[in-house]
């Protein structure tokens, strides 16, 4: 079964201890059977700055079956919906907001909201981080949130709540497996939101690619529903974003 890893990393950590060099990660996926890693570079994050999404997609056109993701930081600039215009005519596979490191909140933040606006019209993936409560409700106020297609990443357990008080009403959203760990949640959620609404994500190098696919490929669900999750979800979310190889 050909898998498709929506949430990898590679680059610098600023704290130390993992190695999230881009050999690592390829090291992490060999042989696990991923057809595609959508990449994040961590450089981006934590310099936010607009050479190094350049850098990023020069770094992993190089090296097939890696898919560039762009970071964007919508606290550091003047007009940062104008950059978001600008980065959904590249070829990025989404872009991704980092609320829980730029310090910006996610539901009420009217710079985030005009980047929604202006990313909407390409149809480019937009994945971003929930970390706290309050913010899945704040994100579905806005209007923007409703016309493109978004990926929760990273929800937190006490946030599930409002994925299934939120998500079967916002029919374009998506939500990543990387924070999902209990033991039968996987299968609840899919009845609560549809599971050809979830994507998996490992965060490796970083994260257990072993443990995240683990998780999947071991719960209850049908063979055609893990399918799904794994692969052919985020095959019809990216399509030509993917690239080729």
């Amino acid at each position: 079964m050909p898998i498709i890893d929506t949430y990898t990393l590679f680059g610098s950590w600023p704290a130390g201890g993992a190695d999230l060099s881009l050999e690592q990660l390829k090291r992490a996926v060999a042989g696990r059977g991923i057809e595609k890693a959508i990449t994040h570079s961590t450089d981006a994050i934590f310099e936010a700055d607009t050479r190094i999404l350049g850098m990023t997609r020069k770094a992993l056109a190089e090296v097939p079956g890696f898919a560039p993701a762009a970071v964007l930081d919508p606290s550091r600039y003047i007009k940062p919906w104008e950059l978001a215009a600008e980065i959904a005519g590249q070829p990025f596979a989404c872009v991704r907001f980092f609320p829980e490191v730029h310090n910006w909140p996610v539901g009420s933040y009217a710079p985030f909201e005009m980047c929604l606006e202006a990313l909407a019209p390409s149809g480019v993936p937009v994945s971003v981080a929930i970390t706290s409560t309050g913010q899945i409700t704040g994100l579905s106020k806005m209007p923007a949130a409703a016309r493109v297609p978004l990926i929760l990443v990273h929800v937190t357990h006490d946030c599930l709540s409002e994925v299934a008080a939120v998500m079967p009403k916002m029919e374009n959203w998506l939500l990543s497996t990387d924070g999902i760990t209990h033991v039968g949640l996987l299968p609840a959620l899919a009845g609560i939101v549809g599971a050809e609404r979830i994507l998996f994500g490992s965060t490796a190098p970083r994260g257990s690619i072993e443990g995240s696919l683990k998780y999947v490929q071991t719960s209850s669900l049908p063979d055609n529903v893990i399918e799904a999750i794994l692969y052919s979800n985020a095959k019809r979310v990216f399509g030509g974003r993917l690239g080729s190889d």
